[in-house]
């Protein structure tokens, strides 16, 4: 019976720690090594909770409560409406790069999202591995840049 109860507690605990990720459109974190404000980028269905960006550095953070531990922790309050991307930026035209076109569905959504520009043969894809398809995807490691691209939005030379 003893160790019925016991179960029956540690999922309640388990139940209520879940809830307690206070997620809110914008969380300036004040001290730790996130410092700096920070925008939610959707909700639980779309990000899985409590994901944000920092407008000016681009770094993308989970930020619920409970995920914090001893070295790794932070402060925050609730800021007034910071803004920035929800969507990658357009992706780079086909024809300024020498590809002969892309295949695109027009979505632009984070860790979703995949533009495929095909180079021609006999032209190569520079500094590629000999591939005619050149794949790039809206991702957080450059967002809201397209992830392969290089320098602002641009790709690598069909030639």
């Amino acid at each position: 019976m003893t160790g019925y109860i016991l179960v029956c507690i540690l999922l309640l605990c388990v139940g209520i720690s879940e809830e307690q990720c206070n997620c809110f459109e914008c969380k300036n974190v004040t001290v730790g090594i996130y410092q700096g404000e920070y925008y939610s980028m959707g909700d639980q269905g779309s990000t899985g909770g409590c994901l944000y960006r920092n407008p000016h550095t681009g770094k993308i953070i989970r930020a619920c409560d409970t995920e914090a531990t001893i070295a790794d922790t932070y402060v925050y309050e609730i800021c007034a409406n910071v803004t920035g991307p929800m969507v990658c930026i357009d992706p780079p035209s086909a024809a300024d790069f020498g590809y002969l076109n892309r295949t695109w569905d027009g979505s632009k959504e984070i860790q979703v999202s995949k533009v495929s520009y095909y180079c021609e043969p006999p032209k190569l894809v520079t500094n590629y591995n000999g591939s005619a398809v050149y794949d790039i995807w809206c991702s957080a490691a450059n967002f809201p840049k397209w992830q392969f691209t290089t320098g602002y939005n641009n790709l690598p030379a069909c030639a």
